[in-house]
């Protein structure tokens, strides 16, 4: 069984952007967490009628994993509020 995890992380609360230095943080923790790989996707999110600049992180693994204490860490290292978390059984095919 194949497993997507989505992290869907807004921008920082005081800039509403997403800087590079913002940025540095979240590759950091995913380098260190995911260190077979991930995708990071740069766009705009919409928050109880607010927008602004947001990322989605989303990885595959051949096993179930729990990512909550790592998820808090980051969470705590870019001051946000909430990252929302999503995970999904799928199947995976290399073509």
């Amino acid at each position: 069984m194949t497993y997507k995890l989505d992290l869907y992380i807004g921008s920082d609360n005081g800039t509403g952007r997403i800087r590079r230095d913002y940025l540095d943080r979240v590759v950091e923790w995913a380098d260190k967490n995911f260190p077979n790989g991930y995708t990071l996707l740069k766009g705009r999110g919409y928050y109880e009628g607010n927008q602004e600049d947001s990322l989605v992180l989303s990885v595959l693994a051949d096993y179930d994993f729990d990512v909550r204490e790592q998820v808090a860490e980051l969470k705590q290292r870019l001051d946000q509020n909430h990252i929302i978390v999503t995970k999904h059984a799928v199947e995976r095919e290399f073509i």
